[in-house]
C-alpha cells in the first residue's frame, strides 16, 4: 500500500509508543466493522469498547489522507497514533487473533489492522491525531471554498457533538473509522456538496 502519503520519519516511529500487546482478539460487530474483544495487556477500553480499522479501512484513509498534505497533514501522524496489527488465526466465523507488527509493514501492503492509541477517555495520541486532521480539515475547506466566513474547528466541533449527543443518548458507540470519516466529511451546514 504505498501511498504518496509520504514516507514515515524514523523518529517520529520512535517517540511515544508503548508496545503493543502480544497479541489482541478482535470480534466483528453488528454493525460490520471490528472491535477489540480481548488483549494481552490491560489496556484503557473505555465504556463501549474500543474499534479497530480494518485492512480495507486502513487503505481507504491512507489514501484519503494523502489529499490534506498540501494543508498541513503529515503521514508520521497516522502511524504514530495506531498500534499496528496482522492477522496471526481465525477464530470463528466472528473473531480473530492478531499480533502486532511495525507500521512500516503499511508500505508492504497486506492485512494490517490499526488500534487507535488512547490513554483514557479524552488524551492519547488518536485524539491528537483527530485534532490534526480537523485542522487540516477547516484549512482545505477554507482554501477550496468562498464562503461568507471562514469555517473554523468550532463550528466543526458544535455540529460533531451534536452527533455525539445524540449516539449517547441512544446507547450507541462511534468507531474509530466513522469517527475519523465524520471530520473528513464536514462542511458547513449551508454548503451541502456531495463532491466534499
Amino acid at each position: 500500500m504505498q501511498s504518496s502519503f509520504g514516507k514515515i520519519p524514523r523518529d517520529a516511529m520512535a517517540k511515544n509508543i508503548p508496545t503493543p500487546p502480544q497479541w489482541i482478539i478482535a470480534r466483528l460487530g453488528d454493525d460490520m466493522n471490528w472491535w477489540l474483544a480481548e488483549s494481552s495487556e490491560d489496556i484503557f477500553w473505555g465504556e463501549g469498547g474500543r474499534g479497530l480499522l480494518d485492512p480495507r479501512q486502513v487503505a481507504h484513509l491512507a489514501d484519503a489522507l494523502s489529499e490534506y498534505q498540501p494543508y498541513g497533514l503529515r503521514r508520521h501522524l497516522f502511524d504514530a497514533s495506531f498500534q499496528f496489527f496482522e492477522l496471526e488465526s481465525e477464530l470463528d466465523d466472528e473473531r480473530v487473533r492478531l499480533a502486532p507488527v511495525a507500521a512500516s509493514a503499511l508500505d508492504g501492503g497486506g492485512q494490517i489492522f490499526a488500534l487507535p492509541l488512547v490513554e483514557d477517555a479524552e488524551t492519547g495520541a488518536y485524539y491528537d491525531f483527530l485534532d490534526a486532521i480537523s485542522a487540516a480539515r477547516i484549512r482545505k475547506l477554507n482554501a477550496t471554498h468562498h464562503y461568507a466566513r471562514n469555517c473554523n474547528e468550532l463550528d466543526m466541533r458544535e455540529e460533531l457533538d451534536a452527533l455525539d449527543k445524540d449516539r449517547y443518548f441512544a446507547s450507541e458507540n462511534i468507531h474509530c473509522f466513522d469517527e475519523i470519516s465524520e471530520i473528513l466529511q464536514w462542511s458547513p451546514a449551508e454548503w451541502n456538496d456531495p463532491d466534499s
